[in-house]
C-alpha cells in the first residue's frame, strides 16, 4: 500500500516538474546509451568467442615485419613450417589461408569465398549433411574434396539432400563435395568453400607463395610468455639463416585466437570504454546535484513529515522512488539510442565486408540479452550514485533547523564544500575526456584527409585476385588471355579501358630487394620495399603522373632489358641527388636475383592510413615481363558497367571470372572505413561530454551562488559595490578553471597509450588543449556570471530574505 502511494506521489511530482524530469531522463539516456553501445563494441572486438570447440585456449601466431610495427596474423608458409618444426612447447593445431574459388555449375560460373584449412581446426563441428574434413584429406596426392557452407548449399545446389559425394567443378577441376556446415556457421571469416590445407615440405623460402594464419593451443598451466619467447628464438634463427629475404628485426607474438584480427583496435576500444565510464560519472554528478537542489527546495516538507513521525527509511524510499521513474524513462530511451548506435556500426561493418569480399563480418556488434542486463546495471548505478547520497543527507537534517528556515551556518558551508568538490570533479573528468577525444579526432582527420594521388572516378576493381589455373602455365598464354579480355571488355563496353595489377591501389606487397648503391650493414637483414606489377596503361588509367623518364610500353617484353619504374618517394629516399634513371634494383636480394633498370619516375601514391610502409615509396614492374599467376583488373567506364564486364570475362573463359567487382571509390572507403567511423564515435562522445558538462556545471554553480545569496545581501548592506560582491564568485570560477589543468594533464599523459594505433595523436596537442581550455572557460564563466548577476541585482533587503 505504501509502495503504491509512493509511486503515485512520484508520478505527480514528475508531471508537475516535467522540465526537470525531462532533463534528468535525457542525462540518463545519453550516459546509459553510450555505455551500452561501447559495451557491445568492446565485446565484439575483444571478447567474442571464436566459435570452435576448445578455442578459448587457442592463440594466433603473428609476425611483425620490423621492430616498429605491430604483429599481424599473416605468416609466409616457410616461416610457419620452421615454427612447427622447432617449436616444442605448444600444440601446433594448424593454419588456414584465404583463397578465391571458381564454381562452375551448368552454363554459369561464380566465385566463392574459400579457405584452405587444416582439418584439425574443425574437430568437434557436426555437419548438417555428410562428413567433415579428415587429416587424410590433407595428405599430398589425396583426392580433392571440399565442404560448403549452408548458405552456399542452398544458393548454388538448391539444398540437395544428396549433396554429399556429388562432384562439382571447382577451379576448372572436379572436386567432391563431402559435407555441408551447420546453418549460421560463421567462424574465421564468411567462407563458402572449405578445402584441406596440404603440408608440403619447403626447402627454400623462395618457394613460400602461400600466406597462412597459424594457430596453436596452449595447454592448461602452460606459460604463454615462455612459448612466445621460444617462437621469437626460432624466428630470429630463420631471419639469420636468410638475411637476403627476411628483415633481421622480425619478431613473433601470440594473440588470443578470438582477437587475431581485432587486437590492433584494443587500445582505441579500451579508451572508448574509459571515456564512457567518464560520461557515466558526469551524468551521475549532474543528476545528483539537480536532485539535491530539488530536495533542498522540499526540505521543509520533508522536515514536517519527520516531525509528524515519518521514519527516515520511509522518506529515503520515497526519495528513491521519485528518481526511479525518471531513471526508467531514461533507461528505455538510452537502450533505444544504444540499439540505433549498434545498427549504425553494423551497417558500416557490413558495407566494408560486402565491398572487400562480398560476405559478412565476423566481429559485428550485436545487441544481446546481456546488453539489456548491462543497461539496467548502468541505469541502476546512475540511480543509486545520483540519488542515494543526496537523499541520505537531506533525510538526516535537523527538522527544527529546516522548519525554522535557517540557511546559515555549518550546514551551508558543508553543502558549499560538497558542491565545490563535485564541480571540481566534473571539470577534471570533462577536460580529461574532451582533450583525449579532441586529439583523437584531429589526428584521424588529418591522416585521412591526405590525398592518395589517384584519380578513381568511374574506375572498377576486382577486389579478390583472379588466379590462373593449370591451363595457363606459359607466360605467352597469360599474355594472350589479358589481350583477349581487354578486347572483349572494349567490345561490350564502348569507351571502356582495362588495366591489370598484382595488388589493389594503395596496397602493394613488400618484397626483399637490394638497391645497387646501398650497402646493407651486418645483421641488418633484408631490405623489403613495396612492389606492384602493372600493365602498360595502369598509370594513365589511375591518374599517376610521369615525373621523368618513360612509362612501360610494348617494347618491355620478356626478351628485353628488365626494367622498373619508381615513384618520387623511393627516388628521393635512395637517390636524393635526382640522378635516378639508369640505376638498378635487384629483386629477392640474392645473387641469382634479377636486376631491374629504372627507366622512369612517377608521382607517389599514398598508402592506407598509418601503414608502416607509407613513406617507403613504390616500385613497379611491367606486366609483360613478369606475367604473374594472379591479377586484379581495373576497368574505367561511364556508369555502373559491372554486369557487362563480368559478361566479357565469361565470354573469354568461364572458369576465370572476375571476383567481386566494386567501384574503386567504395573500395578505398571500405579499407579505410574504421577511421571515419572512429572519428564519428569520438565526436559523439565529445559532444555528449560537452553537453553534460555545460548543463551540469551551470546547475552546480548556480546552486552554489543561490546558497550564498544572503551573504551577497549582507555585503551589499555593508557598502560593497556590485562588482566587489560579484568578484568572489568569479574568483571561485577561476579556481574551478585552474582545476581543469589536472584533467588536461591526465588526458595528455594517457594519449601515448594510443600512439601505436594512432601515431600522430600528439601532433596537435597544443591547439586541441587550448581549444578545450577556451571551451571550459566559456562554460565556467557563463555558469558563474549569469546566476551571480541575478544575485547581485537583488536589493540588499530582498537578498537578506532570500531562501
Amino acid at each position: 500500500m505504501n509502495l503504491m502511494f509512493d509511486l503515485k506521489y512520484a508520478w505527480r511530482l514528475m508531471r508537475k516538474s516535467w522540465g526537470y524530469s525531462l532533463m534528468c531522463a535525457s542525462v540518463v539516456a545519453l550516459s546509459v546509451g553510450l555505455a551500452v553501445w561501447v559495451n557491445t563494441l568492446l565485446y565484439s572486438q575483444m571478447f567474442l568467442p571464436l566459435g570452435l570447440p576448445g578455442s578459448e585456449r587457442w592463440y594466433s601466431v603473428q609476425i611483425a615485419p620490423d621492430a616498429t610495427s605491430r604483429v599481424r596474423p599473416s605468416v609466409d608458409h616457410y616461416t610457419w613450417q620452421k615454427l612447427m618444426e622447432n617449436g616444442r612447447a605448444a600444440v601446433h593445431l594448424g593454419a588456414f589461408a584465404n583463397k578465391t574459388a571458381v564454381l562452375s555449375e551448368g552454363q554459369a560460373s561464380t566465385s566463392l569465398r574459400g579457405t584452405l584449412i587444416t582439418p584439425r581446426l574443425l574437430q568437434g563441428i557436426r555437419p548438417a549433411v555428410g562428413r567433415m574434413l579428415r587429416d587424410s584429406d590433407a595428405q599430398p596426392g589425396a583426392a580433392p574434396v571440399a565442404l560448403i557452407s549452408h548458405e552456399a548449399w542452398q544458393l548454388y545446389f538448391g539444398g540437395d539432400r544428396n549433396i554429399a559425394g556429388r562432384m562439382a567443378r571447382v577451379d576448372a577441376a572436379p572436386v567432391q563435395i563431402i559435407g555441408v556446415l551447420p546453418e549460421g556457421f560463421l567462424v574465421l571469416d564468411d567462407y563458402e568453400l572449405w578445402q584441406p590445407l596440404e603440408k608440403p615440405t619447403l626447402t627454400r623460402p623462395q618457394d613460400s607463395t602461400l600466406i597462412v594464419y597459424p594457430l596453436i593451443e596452449v595447454r592448461e598451466g602452460q606459460n604463454v610468455a615462455a612459448i612466445e619467447n621460444e617462437m621469437k628464438t626460432v624466428l630470429a634463427r630463420v631471419n639469420a639463416d636468410h638475411p637476403d629475404l627476411f628483415n633481421a628485426k622480425r619478431w613473433a607474438g601470440l594473440i588470443p585466437a578470438n582477437r587475431m584480427f581485432t587486437h590492433g583496435a584494443a587500445p582505441i576500444v579500451t579508451m572508448m570504454s574509459f571515456m564512457a565510464i567518464g560520461v557515466l560519472l558526469i551524468g551521475c554528478v549532474n543528476i545528483s546535484m539537480v536532485f539535491l537542489a530539488r530536495l533542498l527546495e522540499r526540505s521543509r516538507e520533508l522536515a514536517l513529515r519527520t516531525a509528524l513521525g515519518a521514519a527516515r527509511s520511509r522518506l529515503l524510499r520515497q526519495c528513491l522512488m521519485e528518481t526511479a521513474l525518471i531513471v526508467v524513462v531514461g533507461l528505455i530511451a538510452g537502450y533505444v539510442l544504444a540499439t540505433l548506435g549498434v545498427e549504425w556500426t553494423h551497417g558500416i561493418s557490413s558495407f566494408g565486408s560486402r565491398v572487400l569480399n562480398g560476405g559478412r563480418s565476423t566481429n559485428v556488434p550485436m545487441m544481446r540479452p546481456f546488453d539489456a542486463v548491462a543497461a539496467i546495471g548502468f541505469a541502476t548505478m546512475v540511480w543509486f550514485l545520483s540519488t542515494l547520497i543526496p537523499a541520505w543527507r537531506i533525510t538526516r537534517q535537523d527538522p527544527a533547523v529546516a522548519l525554522a528556515g535557517s540557511g546559515k551556518g555549518v550546514s551551508v558551508r558543508s553543502r558549499n564544500r560538497s558542491v565545490g568538490f563535485l564541480v571540481g570533479l566534473q571539470v577534471v573528468v570533462s577536460c580529461l575526456v574532451l582533450v583525449m577525444c579532441g586529439n583523437v579526432v584531429t589526428a584521424l582527420q588529418r591522416e585521412t584527409a591526405k590525398p592518395n594521388g589517384l584519380e578513381i572516378a568511374g574506375v572498377m576493381l576486382s577486389t579478390d585476385r583472379t588466379v590462373f589455373d593449370a591451363r595457363y602455365k606459359q607466360p605467352a598464354q597469360r599474355l594472350r588471355y589479358w589481350e583477349d579480355l581487354t578486347a572483349s571488355i572494349e567490345s561490350k563496353v564502348p569507351g571502356a579501358s582495362a588495366a591489370f595489377t598484382t595488388a589493389p591501389p594503395t596496397r602493394p606487397v613488400r618484397v626483399a630487394m637490394t638497391v645497387e648503391t646501398q650497402q646493407r650493414r651486418d645483421k641488418e637483414g633484408a631490405l623489403t620495399l613495396p612492389l606492384t606489377v602493372v600493365s602498360d596503361n595502369y598509370f594513365q588509367l589511375m591518374g599517376v603522373r610521369l615525373r621523368s623518364g618513360r612509362l612501360f610500353d610494348g617494347t618491355d617484353t620478356p626478351q628485353s632489358l628488365p626494367v622498373a619504374v619508381v615513384d618520387e618517394k623511393m627516388a628521393a629516399r635512395f637517390w636524393p641527388d635526382g640522378n635516378v634513371l639508369g640505376k638498378r634494383i635487384r629483386l629477392n636480394s640474392s645473387a641469382a636475383g634479377e636486376w631491374l633498370t629504372i627507366v622512369g619516375v612517377v608521382s607517389a601514391v599514398r598508402g592506407a592510413p598509418y601503414r608502416a610502409d607509407a613513406d617507403l615509396g613504390s616500385l613497379y614492374q611491367p606486366l609483360r615481363q613478369t606475367t604473374p599467376e594472379a591479377f586484379h583488373i581495373l576497368v574505367k567506364a561511364a556508369g555502373d558497367r559491372r554486369r557487362e564486364v563480368r559478361a566479357a570475362a565469361y565470354a573469354v573463359d568461364r572458369d576465370l571470372p572476375l571476383h567481386n567487382l566494386q567501384p574503386v571509390h567504395d573500395y578505398m572507403a571500405a579499407i579505410n572505413l574504421s577511421y571515419p567511423a572512429m572519428t564519428k564515435c569520438f565526436i559523439a562522445i565529445a559532444l555528449i561530454t560537452a553537453l553534460l558538462a555545460a548543463s551540469g556545471l551551470f546547475g552546480l554553480i548556480s546552486r552554489s551562488v543561490a546558497q550564498r545569496t544572503q551573504e551577497v545581501g549582507i555585503r551589499r548592506a555593508l557598502g560593497a559595490t556590485p562588482w566587489r560582491a560579484a568578484s568572489m564568485f568569479l574568483r571561485q570560477g577561476a579556481i574551478y578553471l585552474s582545476v581543469a589543468a589536472i584533467g588536461l594533464a591526465l588526458g595528455i599523459l594517457m594519449m601515448p597509450a594510443l600512439s601505436r594505433a594512432i601515431p600522430n595523436i600528439l601532433e596537435q596537442v597544443v591547439p586541441v588543449t587550448a581549444a578545450v581550455v577556451v571551451l571550459m572557460a566559456a562554460v565556467i564563466s557563463t555558469a558563474s556570471y549569469l546566476p551571480t548577476r541575478r544575485a547581485v541585482a537583488l536589493e540588499p533587503g530582498d537578498a537578506l530574505r532570500y531562501e
